[in-house]
Formats: structure tokens, sequence, C-alpha cells
């Protein structure tokens, strides 16, 4: 008789007595060993929750975090009738590996399907615990991330400072950073960097008018969300560019990457609306000399060829902080 057969036949005996071994070792705290039986049952098609579970209580006691995570994950794929079982595990791993901002976005997602009474109870227990210890973690983050800013300062790397302000937007912890303030008026701070504390501060709006200054032009505004560059400019630009868009959609790419890129540097000193025919015959004029170096356009205006310059100085600075 082959073993394949020797398996078809004993395995109900074999698989009771493999889950019973794994059952008593882990009573006995030896999850070493238990794991190495629900292991060879799992092997051999063995899936039951109870097995799957089991097997990811051992890999905890063991340490096999990644492990773990990924066997999680593979159960909740399936959606099935012990879902939010699996999910409560899952939260746990992730709670106990100090991933508090995972745990809290799993958890919001998790009461919007209404889980059973008893999950759902010990998930708002989770999620009150990970919102008060990830605070903890951002309040030591932000200033560990603030002495690295005042460094990145100090050493003129724009970078650095400019990867700084976005690890402080994406904290949970937002207050109002008398430091960013500073930053915004010192005309030795890259315009690129100054855009981003705009959209620090986009996120934490701010009673008082925040005062900028850029390319030795200053200014006061007060921020909302999503209001950093106005979407009215973009859209107005793409309208007086619908012709190049319908008849080169390469060059209307090009051209569309490019204000982006000036948008981000300028704003909030952007274009006047009276002018913005003026700088998108700059945009085209740019692209043009870029891919053809003979090529010359019949309009000159002196408005127009500032604009080409300061496109030219945007594609600097964006490029020193972030690569094109």
């Amino acid at each position: 008789m082959s073993e394949e057969t020797d398996n078809v036949i004993i395995f109900p005996r074999w698989k009771n007595d493999l889950e019973l071994k794994a059952k008593k070792s882990m009573e006995q705290g030896n999850f070493k060993e238990a794991y190495t039986y629900l292991v060879e049952l799992t092997d051999n098609g063995v899936d039951s929750p109870e097995v799957m579970t089991g097997k990811l209580i051992c890999m905890m006691e063991m340490n096999l975090q990644t492990e773990a995570e990924l066997l999680c994950e593979q159960l909740l794929a399936k959606k099935d009738n012990h879902y939010y079982s699996y999910l409560h595990i899952y939260v746990t791993l992730l709670f106990q590996a100090s991933k508090y901002a995972d745990v809290l976005t799993i958890i919001e997602e998790a009461l919007e399907t209404d889980p059973p009474s008893p999950f759902q109870e010990q998930f708002k227990q989770m999620y009150t615990l990970s919102k008060e210890l990830q605070q903890q973690v951002d309040i030591q983050t932000k200033k560990e991330v603030l002495v690295k800013l005042n460094g990145a300062i100090k050493e003129r790397n724009d970078r650095q400072q400019w990867y700084m302000i976005k690890r402080l937007l994406y904290l949970d912890e937002h207050s109002d950073i008398p430091l960013l303030k500073s930053m915004l008026l010192d005309p030795e701070i890259n315009p690129v960097v100054k855009t981003a504390i705009l959209e620090y501060y986009a996120v934490n709006p701010i009673k008082e008018e925040l005062h900028i200054e850029k390319f030795n032009v200053k200014d006061k505004m007060y921020l909302h969300k999503e209001e950093v560059i106005p979407q009215k400019f973009f859209e107005e630009m793409y309208r007086f560019l619908d012709e190049i868009q319908q008849q080169d959609p390469t060059i209307f790419q090009m051209i569309q990457s490019i204000v982006q890129r000036f948008a981000y540097v300028y704003t909030p000193f952007l274009p006047r609306e009276e002018n913005y025919l003026l700088f998108t015959q700059a945009l085209i004029d740019y692209v043009h000399q870029r891919l053809d170096k003979e090529w010359k356009d019949n309009i000159t205006d002196p408005v127009k060829n500032q604009y080409i310059k300061m496109i030219e100085v945007s594609e600097t600075l964006y490029g020193q902080i972030l690569d094109l």
C-alpha cells in the first residue's frame, strides 16, 4: 500500500491525534511543539478555524510577527464566517507590534461594517487605547522631527527640510508650530519647502493669517483644506490649452506637468487672471524650446518672456528637492 493510500485511510484518526497533541502542547505553553503539529495539519489541507487560530497564536508566542501578519491577511481575504475572529487577531498582532496607526485605520474601516456585538466592543476598546498610544508616539516623534528640521535649516538642506515638514504633516499630533511660520518669512528657505508648510496649515488651520514671502514678494492669507493651490488656476490653464490637448496630447502632458510644478513653487503668487493667456503661451514656448533649440515664436511680449524665466526657475527649484 502506498504512503498516499495509507494517509487517506488513517487520516481521520491522524488528524484528531495531531489536533489533540497541538492543544495539549499549547496548554502546557510549549508553542513551538504545538506549531509543528499545526503546520503538519495545514500542510495536509486541514484549515479549520480552530487549527488556523491555534497556528496564529503559536506564531504570536514565537514572535513570528511577519509570518503571522501574512497568514492573517490571507485568512481575511477569504471573507468567510470567521472574518471578525481573524480580524481581532490581526489588530492584536499589529497592536503588539506598536503599529497603532494601522490599528486605527483597520478598526475605523471595520466599525463601518457593523461587526457583531462582542467584536464591536473589543474593537472600540482597542481603538481608544491605540489612539492614546499613537498620540504619545506622535508627540515624541514631533520633537525629534523638529530637532532634525532645525538642523536642516542650519545646514541649508532644502530636501531634508521638505521631508521633515512632510513627516509633521502625517503625524496625528497637529498644532501650530512657530518655527514653520518663521520659515514662511525667511528668504533663505526654498519656496518648495514653504509650499509644504502651507500644506501643513491647510490640514491644521489656525485662526490668524499666515504671512509668507517668496521671491521678495510678501502676502498674507487664510488657509483652508485643499486651498494651497487654487483648483481654478489649473482649470483655467487647461481651458486655454484645450486646443493643444486635442492637437498634440504628448506636448499637453508635458505642459500639464510643468504647470503643476510651477504652481507648487510659486503659490500663492500665481499669474493674474488677465495674464493667463500670456502664461499659456509662455508654457508652449518653453516646451518647444526644450524640444527644439532653434524654435522661435513670432509673438514677443515682455510679460510672456518674464513668465518663461519664471518657469525655468520653478523647474530648477522643484528639481532641487523633488528630482524630475
